[in-house]
């Protein structure tokens, strides 16, 4: 834990990097912090953010940041205008990514791509391409998987028959197993 700076900040920053809900059993373990001083950040930065632009919204014991209700036009505007420009290079890769490699979570999507992708994960979802569930193989992870409007709308039935799909399924994986022996070494 750095001593030097506030755990609502560092808080804050995490939850505006990772742009989606986060349990606070996460945040506590990734900040390396009691669940109790977490909660009392929380209040401490909800408290901070009083008066501004963003907010605290809790599900249960998740939490996410979000703009206030009176942008609420702004925002819609931002969005309706995104849909309105067809796909971003950066929303398109993460698409790719999703699509072929779903589901998969997006410390791995922004790994491949090798930068954030919040925003494309979040204008994906909003456009209804891809949607998210939690892993069935850890309750405290988030994955993304193409919707039935994504299969629809380029024409395939089902993923196995995208472009090539097989052999980038071979690929990606002789990938990712050659990188996880090297990391032995």
């Amino acid at each position: 834990m750095d001593a030097g700076i506030p755990l609502s900040k560092r808080i804050e920053a995490v939850l505006f990097v990772h742009g989606e809900p986060m349990g606070i059993p996460r945040l506590a373990e990734f900040l390396d912090a009691g669940k109790t001083e977490v909660r009392d950040a929380l209040v401490e930065l909800d408290n901070r953010l009083i008066g501004g632009a963003l907010r605290l919204v809790y599900s249960g014991d998740e939490v996410q940041l979000a703009c206030r209700e009176y942008l609420e036009s702004d925002i819609t505007e931002l969005v309706s205008s995104e849909h309105a420009r067809g796909l971003s290079r950066a929303g398109a890769e993460t698409l790719a990514v999703v699509a072929y490699r779903s589901p998969i979570c997006k410390k791995d999507i922004d790994y491949i791509r090798g930068v954030n992708s919040a925003f494309a994960l979040r204008s994906l979802a909003i456009r209804g391409l891809i949607s998210r569930r939690t892993s069935d193989t850890d309750r405290r992870t988030t994955v993304y998987e193409p919707t039935l409007d994504f299969l629809k709308f380029i024409g395939v039935s089902r993923r196995e028959e995208l472009p090539e799909y097989a052999e980038f399924q071979k690929k990606t994986k002789e990938f990712i197993q050659s990188q996880n022996t090297s990391q032995e070494v």
